[in-house]
């Protein structure tokens, strides 16, 4: 394969780097474009960026050679996303071997600085039809018209949704960002992120230096967030990185009553082999196995409380017992839940043949007057 060509078939499948912010204010936001390996043909370049927006998806912002460029007239006070694309001009696509032969000291240095910048992503094949010689569009850069609190929200939003890249970009931006709260739910980012179950987003936001106690509005922590939602990869992950096992929220609710409010086994089990409690009590004097009978819990996860040595003769603060509370509990046909009361009232089974035997006698004492009469 020539050079003309080796260089064509990279070029046309490699990636830009993204544009990089060099500054804000209300209304534009200043970029700046890098060609990565090719800088050495700056001068046969151009650069397209576009924005992102709703209808059509993208829209041309810039087309031009200059390698900063501030873009107006855009929304104040309000999260933006940009991507790059390398064009190289027309009349200079087939001499462009030459010139980088000629610039890199021969053809050899050529091939071997295509070789270094290997980032080929496996895009579309070049346009036969058309003059240009295109890169693929870059990854987006995310950012947003001057506005603090605009910054957070975009932050927010980007670990909501998962770009972690754009997150890794926006807090090499502002570090701060790490510690906003989003006002909208009262969520910390990594509370976020914990709360969706992105394990990966939660790892690199710890790294990044992420308050792993940093409550929420309503006084949860990440650890809490993570098994109420039943996300057990991301509770066993901030528990190696020490979260604290023992933090309350608000309504002086521990790890182990947002096990059971997740009704996952699994997830209760983890953290009752990590050291939880069963007999911690909440606000209302609830122990976790006084949680799941109130809550209507699955049998699975009273069980699992009863097994590990839950005490069935709790009471709450209003002196209400745990199996009191279990005789209320009704399944969805309005019938008594009798795993539960198996589990938790010792007395259970006795009451239950007394009430059959009575049943029966009576049977058979209607059955003897019939036939004495």
């Amino acid at each position: 394969m020539s050079l003309q060509q080796h260089l064509v078939h990279k070029f046309s499948s490699w990636k830009p780097p993204p544009p990089a912010v060099e500054g804000r204010s209300s209304g534009d936001v200043t970029l700046s474009f890098s060609a990565g390996v090719y800088s050495c043909l700056t001068d046969r370049l151009l650069y397209r960026v576009e924005k992102k927006e709703k209808i059509p998806p993208w829209v041309l912002v810039y087309s031009g050679g200059k390698t900063t460029k501030r873009i107006d007239n855009l929304a104040p006070c309000h999260p933006h996303r940009f991507r790059l694309q390398l064009v190289v001009r027309p009349s200079a696509v087939s001499g462009l071997a030459d010139t980088l032969a000629q610039r890199c000291g021969g053809e050899q240095a050529a091939r071997e600085l295509l070789a270094d910048g290997d980032e080929s992503q496996g895009g579309e094949e070049r346009r036969t039809d058309t003059p240009w010689l295109q890169s693929q569009w870059s990854d987006e850069t995310w950012t947003s018209t001057e506005s603090d609190g605009t910054a957070a929200a975009c932050f927010c939003m980007a670990v909501r949704c998962g770009y972690l890249k754009q997150v890794q970009q926006m807090l090499e931006e502002r570090p701060q960002l790490l510690s906003v709260i989003n006002y909208s739910n009262g969520y910390t980012p990594l509370a976020t992120a914990a709360r969706k179950g992105d394990v990966n987003m939660v790892r690199y936001l710890v790294g990044a230096g992420a308050e792993l106690e940093q409550r929420s509005s309503a006084g949860q922590t990440p650890l809490q967030l993570a098994v109420l939602c039943g996300h057990t990869a991301v509770a066993d992950l901030l528990l190696e990185k020490g979260a604290d096992f023992q933090a309350r929220d608000l309504n002086q609710l521990r790890v182990e009553h947002y096990a059971v409010d997740s009704c996952a086994p699994d997830v209760l089990r983890l953290v009752l082999d990590r050291g939880g409690d069963v007999h911690v009590r909440d606000s209302n004097g609830w122990t976790p196995l006084f949680r799941a009978v109130c809550q209507g819990a699955k049998s699975e996860v009273i069980e699992e409380l009863v097994r590990r040595g839950s005490d069935v003769e709790a009471t709450d603060r209003r002196q209400l017992t745990v199996g009191a509370v279990a005789k209320l509990l009704k399944d969805r046909q309005g019938r008594r839940r009798e795993s539960v009361l198996r589990a938790v009232d010792g007395q259970y089974q006795h009451e239950k043949v007394i009430a059959n035997f009575t049943r029966l006698t009576k049977k058979i004492s209607n059955f003897n007057n019939l036939f004495k009469h």
